[in-house]
């Protein structure tokens, strides 16, 4: 199986000043660095209270840089829980809506929690993965969809994940129709989750019976499509499956086949293989060096910014 990995990329930003010393001529000397890489040291010629003025200068532009820079920056961004969505059977079915500042149209995700069709709620770690991605400029919807237990005696789990599909139907249509409300661009929406939820949006995405509306990216998180990834086809949009080797619940082999399917549709296709990794894996651990949360934006970031 190939691993494909995008590089993450890391800076340090900004003016430091290191130290202030003398040579052996007796000259001053001003050790610094900008934008985190080390100038070679140089030589000046001053007193002793010209070194000091001319440190306290420095140490002033670096604040007001510090300051510009975290200016440029989104201030994090605003929580709007328990938004109702659709109301079906009598059912409200709600998400947590996390909308980055700024009123520029933000790229958006909407988001499935795991918990095999018959448990689980938003806010776990879907909403994690929701509040880094806002934090990080895209507006992130967190849902809530129907279990099987909310569809009635005699309901079965193909039932409960036929529901589920429709339901993140009925999410993207919600968002795509209020996306001046919510700040978002509807042409950049990508759909994704963990577990049952991933195993949804790969469905609805790319199995027999898709949704109607396209999304530009999925995520899917120790997901599955149960073999229905023979109805991927070209034309698709691309895909991050990300998954550990030791997952007992949903086994690894299962993205290794969407992976296969999608490349021999020529569908692009990311896979983040977690060497002894098991189902629903921490977000903000590091794995080959980047955490998952960081994958998830990089893969993100390059289809839909």
């Amino acid at each position: 199986m190939t691993n494909v990995a995008e590089p993450g990329v890391a800076a340090n930003r900004g003016l430091v000043v290191c130290s202030v010393g003398s040579s052996r001529s007796g000259r001053r000397l001003l050790n610094w660095s900008f934008g985190g890489k080390n100038q070679e040291c140089e030589e000046i010629v001053m007193d002793r209270r010209s070194a000091i003025l001319t440190v306290m200068g420095i140490l002033a532009f670096a604040s007001r840089s510090a300051t510009a820079q975290q200016d440029s920056k989104p201030a994090g961004f605003v929580l709007k829980p328990n938004l109702v969505y659709a109301v079906v059977g009598g059912k409200s079915l709600r998400l947590d809506a996390y909308l980055p500042a700024g009123k520029r149209p933000s790229p958006a995700i909407v988001l499935l929690h795991g918990g095999g069709f018959t448990g689980g709620a938003k806010g776990g770690y879907t909403g994690e993965l929701a509040r880094y991605l806002a934090d990080h400029g895209y507006a992130a919807f967190d849902i809530d969809y129907r279990l099987l237990g909310d569809l009635g005696p005699g309901a079965t789990r193909q039932m409960a994940m036929k529901a589920a599909q429709e339901d993140l139907g009925r999410a993207v249509e919600h968002v795509v129709a209020e996306a001046k409300t919510y700040a978002i661009d509807p042409d950049r929406l990508a759909v994704g989750g963990g577990s049952a939820g991933a195993i949804t949006a790969l469905l609805a995405t790319y199995g027999e019976t898709r949704s109607a509306r396209r999304p530009k990216a999925v995520v899917s998180l120790w997901g599955s499509m149960y073999g229905q990834e023979k109805a991927i086809k070209p034309g698709d949009p691309p895909v991050l499956l990300v998954h550990g080797t030791a997952d007992k619940t949903v086994p690894f082999a299962h993205s290794e086949s969407i992976a296969i399917a999608a490349r021999k549709a020529e569908v692009d296709q990311v896979v983040l293989r977690i060497e002894n990794g098991g189902h629903t894996l921490p977000l903000n651990n590091r794995f080959q060096g980047r955490t998952i949360l960081e994958s998830v934006a990089e893969f993100l970031d390059r289809r839909l910014r």
